[in-house]
């Protein structure tokens, strides 16, 4: 059990953290906890007498110290401690929650040659709020040509990697680290430009019904697939009438269309495209949304 003593306006410990928000009297303060650490918190600077906590206003204990022990996420709020005729004397906001763990990397290139994305999960989820740090380079460079990661999108635990280099005969190192009030960790990374290719679906997919008992399927690349003529993209189809135990696949193919032949009269067809580099590096992409038509009888 890690038991925890705050005295005053500032304490720093293992599975603590605690400063103040504001010079005027009462104090208040922002004090961070591990989840499952005990913490006992004094009311201001001594042990008054003739004093009550409070935790979202509700009493909780007449005593000059509060006692939590072994500390969850319900225990997560404000504490305010009381002289019995209910004046204020400080104010403690407890915040729960755990110091990062290393991240769990997952690195792909939708964009190949021109960028790569990473992006990084920590287990537990720290729950507090958690400053992220991103650089990568090249494995032999020395640390201070290391460049940042530049944040891609909404996420905080998203980036992107600019202008690495292909065919590389080292891998590139991607360097997170993570800091909050409870502490800190870092993950290196290693990652091989082309192991990590990923395009995104085909786009702009369409089937035209065509005599025969034939379907004509056509579709473009991915608009974030940045140059299609000088490096190509192949593409697999697949398609069923229904069930997905019923589903074939045809490919891979060169061009952006192909014709669906002897199918059978009046079924519906379900059909998707998957992307993948021409020289088979990295990954094929997911499948596009399924599109279906159905076969004409006569």
């Amino acid at each position: 059990m890690c038991l925890i003593y705050v005295f005053g306006a500032l304490a720093i410990t293992s599975g603590v953290f605690s400063q103040d928000t504001t010079t005027l009297l009462p104090e208040t303060r922002d004090l961070f906890v591990a989840v499952g650490s005990s913490v006992k918190i004094p009311c201001s600077d001594g042990e008054e007498k003739g004093v009550e906590w409070r935790f979202n206003s509700s009493v909780l204990v007449s005593s000059p110290v509060l006692f939590i022990q072994n500390s969850s996420l319900k225990d997560q709020g404000i504490y305010t401690c009381h002289q019995l005729n209910g004046d204020l004397i400080q104010t403690v906001s407890l915040h729960l929650g755990y110091p990062p763990s290393p991240p769990d990397v997952h690195c792909w290139s939708p964009s190949y040659p021109k960028r790569a994305i990473c992006s990084w999960t920590l287990t537990p989820d720290p729950i507090l709020p958690t400053h992220y740090s991103a650089t990568y380079r090249s494995f032999s460079d020395p640390l201070s040509s290391a460049r940042q990661c530049q944040k891609w999108g909404e996420q905080d635990r998203q980036c992107a990697l600019e202008q690495l280099e292909i065919f590389a005969s080292e891998p590139t190192l991607i360097n997170i680290t993570a800091v909050n009030a409870l502490g800190s960790t870092t993950r290196i990374w290693p990652i091989s430009f082309e192991q990590i290719v990923k395009p995104d679906p085909p786009v702009n997919v369409s089937v035209m019904v065509m005599p025969g008992r034939k379907l004509s399927v056509q579709w473009g690349p991915p608009h974030t697939w940045p140059d299609p003529v000088n490096f190509l993209l192949k593409y697999t189809v697949k398609f069923h009438w229904g069930k997905p135990e019923t589903a074939r696949t045809l490919g891979p193919y060169e061009s952006n269309k192909m014709v669906l032949s002897g199918l059978v009269a009046g079924r519906t067809y379900y059909i998707q495209i998957s992307a993948k580099d021409s020289l088979d590096d990295g990954q094929s992409s997911d499948w596009s949304e399924p599109i279906s038509a159905t076969v004409s009888i006569n």
